[in-house]
């Protein structure tokens, strides 16, 4: 879907997602390579990622904003309240910002920025890399239905998107923002346990992946959901049942619940203050 000739999209930040997002705009058709602009401190990685999609690439921050009407601000956390305090005279309310910062809310984006400004909040996850993201948005109260399309738009050449309330960003965070990497553990450990038990690495791997993939696309395809697959594999008095005799034992559900309480926490925790 093609969006708009007039929007001119600025990305700030041309690591692995901010590149992720640049590719997935242009070969999607939302944003015309010519309406995109890019800007990364370390200039290496804004020509190289504009190399293979023929974008612009920005000189400064401040040439960037300029240019563009909307502004993505694709930098980490720890990086993107400066950021934010560094070009905060540079934004009206002729601009769309967007942030994909984790635990930074859209008040406290709006309370750095002290200006007329629309923003969006997103939350994305590392499945971007592949075009598979889940993303979730949450708009401030200024926001117009034209934002909307185009943040929606934006992300959903990485992925599929959710709208929801900001309240929901933390808890959102701890599920799918770091979601990704919880089953990249559960990968890693099936794959430990297979070379402890006497597989080779590469069959090891081979078989901790291959099994990660098929019951991520069963669980994307067949119908059923999670827990009634589960149970479809666990025969009584089999080997599945063996393993979650164990983990009920263990309370690795509690474990779980706890692990994922505890990373909504933190994101709350940091968009209440800086701790």
């Amino acid at each position: 879907m093609e969006f708009e000739r007039d929007i001119k999209l600025g990305i700030i930040g041309c690591g692995n997602m901010g590149e992720a997002i640049a590719k997935g705009v242009v070969a999607s058709g939302s944003i015309y390579s010519g309406n995109l602009y890019l800007y990364d401190h370390l200039t290496e990685k804004s020509s190289f990622v504009s190399g293979s999609l023929s974008a612009n690439v920005a000189n400064s921050s401040e040439e960037l904003i300029n240019s563009c009407n909307a502004i993505l601000f694709a930098v980490k956390p720890q990086d993107a309240k400066e950021l934010l305090r560094e070009v905060s005279h540079l934004l009206n309310s002729s601009k769309l910002v967007i942030s994909i910062a984790a635990g930074i809310s859209i008040e406290k984006i709006k309370k750095i920025l002290d200006v007329d400004v629309r923003v969006a909040r997103v939350m994305p996850n590392m499945g971007a890399l592949e075009n598979q993201s889940m993303s979730a948005l949450s708009f401030d109260s200024e926001v117009i239905d034209q934002d909307k399309r185009l943040v929606t738009q934006i992300f959903k050449s990485i992925g599929d998107v959710i709208e929801i309330e900001e309240r929901l960003m933390d808890a959102v965070t701890a599920v799918s923002g770091s979601g990704p990497a919880y089953f990249f553990y559960l990968t890693e450990m099936l794959e430990k346990c297979a070379v402890e038990m006497g597989i080779g690495e590469d069959r090891a791997r081979h078989l901790a992946f291959k099994t990660a993939l098929g019951s991520a696309i069963l669980l994307r395809d067949s119908g059923y959901n999670a827990e009634s697959l589960r149970k479809r594999v666990t025969s009584k008095g089999g080997t599945t049942e063996a393993a979650f005799k164990v983990f009920e034992d263990r309370r690795l559900d509690g474990i779980i619940r706890d692990g994922i309480k505890a990373a909504e926490k933190r994101s709350r925790e940091l968009s209440d203050g800086d701790k």
